[in-house]
């Protein structure tokens, strides 16, 4: 009788007399074995806090929210500014390129004022060596060629610039405030969480809507700034900032950058490049903004979330890792890695991601459908830092010290969360250059050599917080690669390069693999069942 009863109480899990609990299960498979053998609640808490970065929803603060109120009131009609509203957003979209990133020829895109034969007279020119190369080579690939000439014709489109009126100003500020709040203020909560020791107290802001970014900034950092120098070419944009940012101190406006000789903790680059000339004018640019970087400081370039967006970040990426070596700088985010991009490899995909934002109130301004009070903001971006990072620190996540650093080497996810039956696909871009499919299951244990301090497996670890996974969060659980062939459609060449860039990295830092022989056969051999999901 004695046993059954604390049979009984092993079910129930009551306290035993001796004052230990039982571990009692709820008739799930990943709830029977908790996290909490192997890790504490409060390392738990932190690794999460670290990894699961994204935000849902995002609303502008109130007094933001009443300034812009007071500028829609300047309108006479308000139709006549959602009208004008509606223009502006046709001219940027038409700014935006609708190519397909089949190839990306960053250093092939310089520009002509012509628009007829643009390959002919591409060609007639002795600078576009390169570009013969380039042709000689491909010559019986008709839709490489095409590509170049695709991107070139919309490099052209670019250098239209737009003349800001003050009801333009006004009506481009309604349009694009929320959502510029909220790509900057994503950021800006990353760089807090996972780069603790970084405060900014001179900043230089360049950006298309200057008073969004400062505004998110001052949300992340409580106003913890000295200096805010605004580089803003329209008076009328300048004096709607200035309006909106009455309230934090220490902001000075300018309409040139080389006006000042001064070095900065943080400089704030976004949705400028695509109103730059070309190829050449944008890494110049660039260059010259990172001169103007002080060491530990960050730069922050944020474009569309559109194939050229991505584009452009990518051969700024490109300037960086050619041009830069590895213990000079390196890349907070998105990157979980300082080489080659494979996602830009694949020629199908482009690294972007999404932000939420509430739109303004209908009385306010009428953005567009009355139904919908939100708007899914599409973005690229790149957050680089003037110091060595922790992955040329140390060789693997294992010899990092902190959480924060450990982060660094954590897979991203690049992709929305496939969410199926008792499974969960993630998309991610891992370390050393990786673009693969990750399959977590909810059944299914991880490989062989982990295990917790009782010597028991985890089963379905991290599964739980796989489906609260959102687009953008690092994966911090061990990987378990059931599809190196991420979403299908990975050419050989692509895998035959990125294997030997492995091998290479490996050779140079010795890296251990994250998996042993016996269960990378194993997964080898399970992963043929997966393809069909």
């Amino acid at each position: 009788m004695k046993i059954n009863g604390f049979i009984k109480l092993v079910k129930l899990g009551i306290p035993r007399m001796d004052g230990r609990r039982t571990i009692s299960g709820r008739g799930f498979k990943f709830d029977k074995i908790s996290e909490t053998q192997s890790l504490s609640a409060e390392e738990i808490e932190e690794f999460d806090k670290v990894s699961m970065i994204s935000l849902k929803t995002l609303k502008i603060p109130e007094h933001a929210r009443q300034k812009l109120h007071n500028l829609a009131k300047q309108f006479v009609k308000k139709k006549d500014l959602e009208k004008l509203g509606r223009y502006m957003a046709k001219q940027l979209t038409s700014r935006n390129c609708v190519e397909l990133p089949r190839v990306l020829p960053s250093k092939l895109l310089c520009e002509t004022k012509e628009e007829k034969n643009k390959i002919e007279k591409m060609l007639d020119k002795k600078s576009y060596k390169c570009l013969k190369e380039f042709i000689s080579q491909y010559k019986n690939k008709s839709k490489e060629i095409e590509q170049v000439a695709l991107t070139h014709a919309e490099d052209s489109r670019h250098k239209i610039n737009i003349t800001f009126f003050p009801e333009v100003s006004i009506s481009y500020t309604l349009h694009n405030f929320n959502g510029n709040y909220g790509i900057m203020y994503r950021i800006f909560n990353e760089i807090k969480i996972r780069v603790p020791d970084f405060s900014a107290k001179k900043i230089l802001n360049y950006s298309a809507v200057p008073a969004a970014s400062i505004i998110a900034f001052s949300e992340v950092y409580n106003c913890s700034h000295e200096k805010i120098l605004v580089v803003e070419s329209s008076q009328h944009l300048a004096s709607i900032s200035k309006y909106i940012l009455d309230n934090i101190p220490n902001v000075k406006y300018q309409m040139h950058l080389y006006e000042n000789f001064d070095s900065f903790d943080l400089v704030v680059i976004s949705h400028k490049l695509l109103s730059l000339y070309d190829y050449n004018s944008r890494n110049i640019f660039i260059q010259n903004l990172w001169n103007k970087v002080e060491k530990n400081g960050i730069l922050i370039i944020v474009e569309n979330g559109t194939p050229t967006g991505f584009r452009m970040l990518h051969s700024i990426r490109e300037m960086f890792i050619t041009e830069l070596k590895y213990n000079k700088f390196h890349i907070i985010s998105p990157c979980p890695h300082e080489n080659i991009c494979p996602l830009a490899l694949t020629g199908k995909d482009w690294c972007h991601f999404s932000q939420r934002t509430l739109r303004l109130s209908h009385h306010i301004y009428c953005k567009g459908s009355q139904m919908k009070n939100t708007d899914e903001e599409k973005f690229s971006y790149l957050v680089i830092r003037k110091c060595e990072g922790p992955r040329t620190k140390y060789n693997s996540e294992n010899e990092a010290l902190t959480v924060h650093e450990k982060s660094f080497f954590w897979p991203r996810v690049v992709m929305p969360t496939i969410k199926a039956g008792k499974h969960v696909l993630l998309d991610v871009c891992s370390y050393p250059y990786n673009f693969e499919r990750l399959v977590v299951t909810k059944s299914s244990s991880l490989i062989s050599n982990l295990k917790t301090k009782t010597g028991t497996i985890l089963k379905g670890y991290g599964y739980k917080k796989a489906r609260k996974i959102l687009w953008g969060d690092l994966w911090r659980f061990t990987k378990r690669i059931s599809r190196p062939d991420a979403r299908l459609y990975t050419p050989e060449s692509t895998k035959n390069i990125l294997y030997r860039l492995y091998l290479r990295q490996k050779r140079r830092s010795n890296i251990k693999s994250v998996v042993d022989s016996k269960s990378q056969a194993y997964y080898n051999s399970r992963s043929i069942q997966y393809y069909t999901s």
